[in-house]
């Protein structure tokens, strides 16, 4: 049997982070045996971009139609991940894994919680496409801010047992 230290080593190899990353690729496999047309509605997805002008001479690329299949693969996708961030999460603290994965964890956590949020707002036509930049970037800006008082917390916690 592999003992805590074994599985959490500060220089070895992250096990939990290669179980993370091949649970990933078997829910990418997945969502294309559980939605069919998942590559015509991507190839859809990415020709109906077009650059539009946002403000004088700055442009970024749009998509102008209604695709709820693949946002519904990409809501499918966020809520499969934040099932295996927190199954992660339990284990590194199972096995006193390193303060920094387990931050990393929570900041997976934040991260696939806004993008199901996100997903499930373009599949009910509640944002419409220009939104998500701006509603990524807070997304995006929560996962690190959440990494950053994971460690802050974790460290003041130590400190405190010290004392």
């Amino acid at each position: 049997m592999l003992g805590a230290r074994t599985l959490s080593s500060k220089r070895g190899w992250d096990f939990l982070g290669l179980i993370h990353f091949g649970l990933f690729m078997i829910v990418l496999g997945l969502l294309f045996v559980i939605y069919p047309n998942l590559f015509d509605s991507l190839k859809e997805f990415f020709l109906d971009f077009e650059m539009v002008e946002i403000s004088d001479n700055f442009f970024l690329p749009i998509v102008r139609g209604s695709h709820p299949e693949v946002y519904g693969s990409l809501l499918t996708l966020a809520i499969a991940m934040l099932l295996i961030e927190v199954l992660i999460l339990v284990a590194r603290f199972l096995i006193r894994d390193m303060v920094r994965r387990k931050a990393d964890s929570i900041s997976g956590i934040v991260f696939w919680v806004g993008i199901s949020l996100l997903a499930n707002q373009l599949k009910e036509g509640i944002v419409g496409f220009p939104a998500v930049y701006s509603l990524f970037a807070i997304v995006a800006g929560a996962s690190i801010v959440s990494a950053g008082m994971s460690i802050i917390l974790a460290r003041t916690v130590e400190d405190r047992k010290g004392k």
